[in-house]
């Protein structure tokens, strides 16, 4: 059997080393967690998303209505979701109007104005929820870009 050179055997011992602890990494999963907020959930917060005082968090793809409790009164959001888009709808005005969080953003609703100039920004105004599971790509109408709009009456389940 021939014998390695000790430089060439140094370095396929790192190599192996390297190799064996890479599982020990961070998982994609816990990576996407942020500001306490759990992948893969949608957390709303009450004041700013670095305050980390989280006020409700939802994972389910289905139209929720948020809790009495915290309905009208998120000031943050976070998505921690890597491929699911997610809409924050306020329900009182008619039609609806709706603002989209893409994946993997943290956002405070004060920083955007709600389509109705009375409400001022988006904070305060959300009481529903819509987690766009697949097929989504996690965007807002093709763009990695808080989008909002407005729903027809009737789109309700």
């Amino acid at each position: 059997m021939r014998k390695l050179p000790g430089a060439l055997t140094s370095t396929l011992l790192t190599v192996g080393l390297a190799a064996s602890f890479t599982p020990l990494l961070a998982s994609p999963a816990a990576a996407a967690s942020m500001y306490d907020c759990t992948y893969p959930q949608v957390c709303v917060y009450e004041g700013p998303y670095a305050s980390r005082n989280v006020n409700g968090s939802f994972q389910s793809t289905a139209y929720q209505n948020m809790p009495t409790g915290i309905q009208n009164d998120p000031d943050a959001v976070v998505n921690t979701r890597n491929d699911d888009s997610v809409w924050l709808i306020d329900t009182r005005p008619s039609p609806d109007a709706y603002i989209c969080i893409p994946k993997n953003r943290a956002v405070n609703l004060g920083n955007y104005d709600h389509p109705i100039p009375e409400r001022g920004t988006w904070a305060n105004d959300v009481d529903t929820i819509k987690i766009w599971g697949d097929p989504d790509d996690g965007l807002c109408s093709g763009a990695n870009d808080v989008r909002q709009g407005r729903i027809p009456d009737g789109w309700r389940p």
